[in-house]
Formats: C-alpha cells, structure tokens, sequence
C-alpha cells in the first residue's frame, strides 16, 4: 500500500471499531423473552434440538420442559431455526416486545427441501422469502461432495457451471457470466485472491470447510458491487465465531477418499466457548494425483497419436493445506470477532500437446501454480431494540497473497519459477439495518476495497496495477396486502493506476434494481427483478499485453475501454404447496459496451492473441428445479428431483455467438431420507454445444449418471456419518464448454469416494 492507501486503511478500520464500540451503548434497553417449542411432523416435542435466533448469535438447547428460552432480547423481528439430527430442521418468524414473552412453535422436517436459510442478502430470510432465485449447500452433503475448487464444487446446481481449469483451479460461472461479474464473498467480503485475472488463478476458498455455501443469481449489484451482475457466490465457515455454541465444546473430524485420482483429504474442526467469548479452530489437508479419464486426452485422438497417454490427465495432481482460528466476544444482542487463516495449494495445469495448438511452440516441461494466501478478518454485529434501527453489521477482510507460475523440467526434475503474482487486498463494508414501519425494513451502507497488484518474471501479462474503489448503497422492502416491493441504489467510484506507467483512470457508475413479489394464490407466487448495473473495468482488463502459459494464450487488455452498461429482467413463479416445492425463472440480460476476451486468429510467442475487447451483448435463458415428495411414511420419504437450465448468448450487432456459454442441462434424480439413512441416485445430460465464438471449436453432448448413500449412527452426543458415493458411473468422456482446456483436458472419470465424518 502507498501513504494514501494505508491512511484510508487506518480510517476505515478505526471507524469500524468506533462503531461496534458505540453500538453497545445501545444494547440493553428495550428487551423481551422468546420461548421456542420444537414439535416433529406427528406434533410431538421433540428434546433433542438446537434452537438459533438468526442475526443475533444466540443459540439454546431444548429443555427438559420442551422449550429453548432466550432472555434479554432486543425487541424486533427475527428468523428462528430449529435443528434436531434425528427429526430434521424447520423455521419460523418470531416477534419480540419489549417487558413481553414471544412463544413460538418450530415444526421440523428431514423434509426441507427448497427453503434452506439465506444470510446473504441483507437480512437473514428462507429461500421462498427471496426475490432472487438461490441455492444453499450446507453439512454431510457439502463436505461429501466438495472438489479441490469452488468451481466443481458448485457445477450442477441450477444456472452455475464452471470454467474448469483443471481440478486444482475453477471458478464458478452464473448465467453464463463468469470473471468480475460474479462476485466470490467470505462471510460478505471479497475473498482477496488473483482469480478473476486468470481461470487458472483458484480462488483462496476452501469448500469442505465452509458451513454453507450460498448462491444467489441474478443482479446482486446494490450489496456486492456493480460488476455482480451475474450474481454472488457466499462462503460461510465459521472462522469468526458469530454465537456461543449450545454445548461448551462441539466440533467434527472428516476423512475421506477417492478412487479417480487416490485422493486422500483430511479435516478437522473445534468450536467452543468459555463465558461470553467463542473460539474456533480448524484444519484441513488434501493431496490427489493425476486424475484417470476415460481415453484420450486430446479430443478426437486414437491410439496412434504420438506423445498421449491413455487413461490419465497429467499434470492435474493437487495438494492443498488450509487452517484458520478466530475468537469473539458474544452478548445477549450481538458479538465482535476476530479470525486469521491461511490457505496453501500446489495444482498442476494441464498441458496442451503440439495437436491441440498447431503453430504453437511445445513447453519443455509441465506447468504448475504454488500459491498461498494469508488472511486477517474482522466481522461485527449487534441488535438493537429499537422499532426504527434495528442493527449494524461490519465486517473488515484483509488478505496477502502470492502465488507462483512454475515449469519443470522433463529431463532433469528441476523446477524454475517463470511468473510471481502478488496481490494485497483489503475490502471493508458497514450495514445500517432500519425500519421504516411494521411492513418496512432496508439498509443503508458503505463499503471500501483497495487492491495492489503485480505480476513479475517472464509472463507478467500484467503490469503492476492498484485500484481503489468507494461505494455507498441503499436498500428497501415494503410488504403490502399480498405484494412485496424492493428498490435500491448504489453509487460507486474507482480510481485505476498502471504504476508501471504512472497511468491513472477514475470511473464511476449508478446502479439501481427493482422488485416485486406477488402472492397470486396460496403458497403460489411471481417474482419479478430489473436492474440496471454499471460494471467499472477491471486492470487485467485495461493493461494486460503479454505472454500467459498458464492458459496457452497472449493476452492483451484496452486502455480506452468504456463502462459496461447491464439492463437485466427476471421474471419467476414458485410453488409451495405441501409435497411440491417448484421455481422456474426467466432471465434477460442486455449489455452496453459488454466487456470479452475474443481470440483474434493471430500468433505472438508462439501463443494464440487473445484480445479484451467490448460490444454489445445479450443474454437469455431459464433455470427450472422442482422437488415432488412422491410419499412418506413414520420413517422416512421418497423424493423426486427434476432440473433444466439453459443459456444463450450473442452480440446482438452481428448475432455472432459468444464462446464459452454452457449448453442446455437437464437432470432427474430419486432421493430417499430417513433419521438413519438417505441416497441418492440421478442422470444428468448435458447437450452438446454447436453455437461457438470465433476461432472457438464445437463441444459434444454428454450424460453422467451419479448416486450416493448413506448411513448414520448415533452414539451419544456424538453422530457418525458414513457415506458412498459415485460419479459418472458410466466412465462417460466428458468436456465442458466453458473451459479454455476443453480440447485436451476432459473431465475425470468413473469415481467412487468414501467419506467418515464423526460430529459431537
């Protein structure tokens, strides 16, 4: 950071303390009781249950008496949760007066699909209560199924696919959109990596470690930033503790194992308390070798190609070692917390042979990317009981980041780093939660992010860059007589410099979104969103001009790229009615001046010209998903899941299609859950892609056939999880669309992984 930087880095921090300090003067005075009840489906009292008042990091366990009570709690709204690892989960809405006891009664249900909790849009809210379509992963389910990346993490769910830079490295992609347009958060704020300057940059987030990963697609612009238009990706893992736990000590060991490629993964995880202050540690570590594929790895090759091996990917081996701990002061309205984690991976990226780049120059050795990442967080939050402000929430991210580009040698093992990536990233932001009557709530907010970074050695195809960007936001929901409204509004400013120039460029943009949701019939409803959204160029964007082996291209970047302008519709119908939960929803994105890198045709060292380049652009498609609860019993219940998703993209001055847009997906699935047992077994096709960009080739259609099951042992307090699951079962040569390495680095083959996970 220069003089100017760390000054506004002291500012914003003193002032995020500052402000958490002064918030506590007004804890305490206008305060209330909750009682909760915890009944299963029959209308028993189910005992063995954690009780969560969401946004206020309080946690109870069921009494002997059959009630979780809370004293000493700010008057206002809230989200309850109730969690019992035999019955299930459910949710309710409370309201807490001041000098009164509010009684609350929580149905819980292993039956809970389609209305998971969502933390990442303001204020807490389910599924059904969003305007914006969503996914949650969360639990046994996310850590059985997580991969080495966020990206294939993430794959499948509806409306995401992934860039696929091999598994050590992949970045979700939203809609089609991918790079600065989807915002990637820990906890609300950048994760403070290189990734949306390159697909082979992994972004600093470790999957299996997270609570829960949310996804909310579609313009998440007013909270986020302008570039989110695509949508958000929200990783929770609890490294800044944000409630006391219900029991003095919890916490979880994971081990797991795969077949694909020997993959050997370890993960551990402690939370407690001691008085009001929360701890938590954790630590994971993962290493896989090269992953088997079904053939070749050159699309289209034959035994008779020179220099392929059949039946592996090499050079796709990772390893990855990440810890964090964190402590926090919690209250009766709220805590203040403070983490620092790291985050260490070593991935190779698969190499092009000569056939898949004709007039290319062939690389001596394998190329691969070591990177670490350190991180210091600070996040706060308090209620209070007031019928006008209601809370504030800060949360401060500072990360150091590096990472190396490495080639070694085939002949004598030697490893030379060619390229050194360095980031140093802070982003701060500070939510103002009011009411502006008994139907109203919003926020109003401020949010900071300053970024350095700089690329040195033989590929630095960017030069040494800082940027610094200030927003302000405001945000409303209005509940009538069976419509809901939401309007908001955002104004950002960025100042861009190429140090190594001495070149500055300052941008600003307004952007505006609104919503409504309305009820058209019981548990029947429409939503719809627009948006405008103002996206500022990136500096890889404006100064890239060089060579990059990493993604075997010569990137250059355009100084005089303008401001790209989003108009976004989204139009959607839900149904919640008993046995069926159902969402369909329609998107229209159009751009001005859309902002894309298209190959050019051209050679420079040896390497194809990519060229950032803008035009207007227009994209369309739908997501659908459905869950129909074919029948239940005492025990357990048969679910049938349906999906589709589908994207089409264009420049709408020529109609010449963009590349990289994922195909029409389609998916079937029947799941079985019970207290002890649930599986899982699904088809998924995926279409071939026959609308290619420029100099981009086409890509066929394929199917994947997946299925899980698992079992799970109680023993005390403590809950074993024992899970089997496998993918592409049918060893199906598989290539995504998105990925620059689609023609020589197909997706892994038939896998069958174990997974242990004990919890107490």
């Amino acid at each position: 950071m220069d003089q100017d930087q760390k000054r506004q880095f002291r500012a914003f921090a003193i002032a995020l303390l500052t402000v958490a300090a002064s918030a506590t003067a007004l804890l305490g005075q206008q305060t209330g009781e909750l009682r909760v009840r915890v009944l299963d489906i029959a209308g028993a009292a189910v005992l063995e249950a954690d009780v969560r008042v969401l946004g206020l990091g309080r946690v109870a366990h069921v009494e002997a008496g059959g009630e979780a009570q809370f004293e000493n709690v700010p008057s206002g709204d809230y989200l309850i949760e109730a969690e019992s690892t035999r019955a299930g989960r459910g949710v309710a809405r409370a309201t807490v007066i001041t000098g009164q006891v509010a009684r609350v009664d929580i149905t819980v249900s292993l039956f809970f699909h389609g209305n998971e909790i969502v933390v990442s849009v303001g204020a807490e809210g389910t599924q059904s209560e969003l305007y914006s379509p969503s996914s949650v992963i969360q639990g046994i389910d996310l850590r059985a199924s997580a991969q080495a990346s966020l990206g294939e993490t993430l794959d499948g769910e509806p409306g995401v696919s992934s860039t696929y830079h091999g598994p050590g490295s992949s970045r979700p992609l939203i809609r089609g959109l991918g790079g600065d347009r989807v915002r990637i958060l820990e906890s609300g704020v950048g994760t403070g990596d290189a990734s949306n300057t390159s697909t082979d940059h992994a972004p600093g987030v470790e999957a299996m470690m997270a609570d829960r990963i949310e996804i909310i697609r579609g313009p998440a612009t007013l909270l986020y930033g302008s570039s989110a238009i695509g949508g958000i990706v929200n990783v929770e893992d609890g490294r800044v503790p944000k409630e006391l736990p219900a029991h003095p000590v919890t916490g979880m060991v994971t081990l797991r194992g795969g077949t694909v490629a020997d993959e050997r993964n370890t993960a551990g995880r402690l939370d407690g308390s001691l008085g009001h202050v929360a701890y938590h540690a954790s630590a994971l570590w993962r290493r896989t070798g090269d992953y088997s594929i079904p053939g070749f790895s050159l699309s289209g090759a034959d035994a008779a190609a020179p220099g392929l091996v059949e039946g592996v990917l090499a050079n796709s081996a990772v390893e990855t070692a990440r810890f964090a701990g964190g402590l926090s002061y919690v209250g009766d309205s709220g805590f203040l917390g403070l983490a620092y984690s790291g985050y260490d991976t070593e991935y190779g990226v698969p190499n092009a042979p000569p056939q898949a780049s004709p007039g290319a120059s062939a690389e001596e050795g394998d190329v691969g990317i070591d990177l670490k990442q350190r991180r210091v967080d600070f996040e706060s939050s308090f209620r209070f009981g007031s019928s006008f402000l209601k809370g504030i929430t800060a949360r401060l991210g500072v990360a150091d980041y590096q990472h190396f580009e490495v080639v070694s040698d085939d002949a004598t093992g030697d490893r030379e780093i060619e390229t050194e990536f360095f980031n140093d990233e802070w982003e701060g932001r500070v939510e103002l939660q009011h009411s502006l009557g008994e139907t109203s709530n919003g926020a109003l907010g401020a949010q900071v992010q300053n970024r350095d970074f700089e690329a040195i050695g033989a590929e630095a195809f960017v030069p040494k860059t800082s940027s610094n960007r200030w927003s302000i936001f405001a945000f409303e929901q209005f509940e009538l007589v069976g419509v809901g409204l939401q309007a908001g509004v955002r104004l950002e400013t960025q100042r861009t410099t190429n140090e190594t120039a001495a070149v500055s460029r300052d941008d600003s943009g307004l952007s505006a979104s609104f919503g409504a949701a309305i009820e058209a019939a019981e548990n029947v409803s429409f939503v719809l969103n627009a948006a405008r959204s103002v996206k500022l160029p990136a500096p890889e964007e404006l100064f890239s001009d060089g060579p990059h082996l990493a993604t075997n291209q010569f990137e250059l970047g355009d100084v005089d790229l303008e401001k790209e302008v989003g108009y976004s519709l989204d139009a959607g119908l839900r149904i919640s009615a008993g046995r069926v939960h159902a969402e369909v929803s329609f998107f229209v994105n159009a751009f001005d001046h859309f902002t894309y890198q298209a190959f050019t045709g051209d050679m420079q060292d040896g390497l194809r010209v990519a060229q950032w380049a803008q035009a207007d652009a227009v994209f369309t498609g739908f997501e659908a998903q459905a869950d129909f609860e074919l029948f239940h019993y005492a025990s357990g219940h048969f679910v049938l899941d349906a999906s589709a998703d589908y994207v089409r993209a264009e420049l709408t001055g020529t109609d010449e299609p963009l590349p990289r847009i994922p195909p029409l997906r389609l998916g079937l699935g029947l799941g079985y859950e019970s207290e002890t047992w649930h599986g899982h077994a699904g088809i998924n096709r995926t279409t071939s892609q026959g609308r290619i960009g420029a100099f981009e080739t086409t890509t066929g259609g394929y199917t994947m056939i997946d299925a899980s099951a698992g079992y799970r042992l109680f023993s005390g307090r403590a809950l074993h999880d024992i899970v089997v699951s496998g993918t592409n079962l049918a060893d199906q040569e598989a290539r995504s669309h998105t990925s620059f390495l689609k023609n020589f680095a197909p997706l892994p083959g038939r896998e069958v992984r174990l997974t242990y996970q004990i919890s107490f």
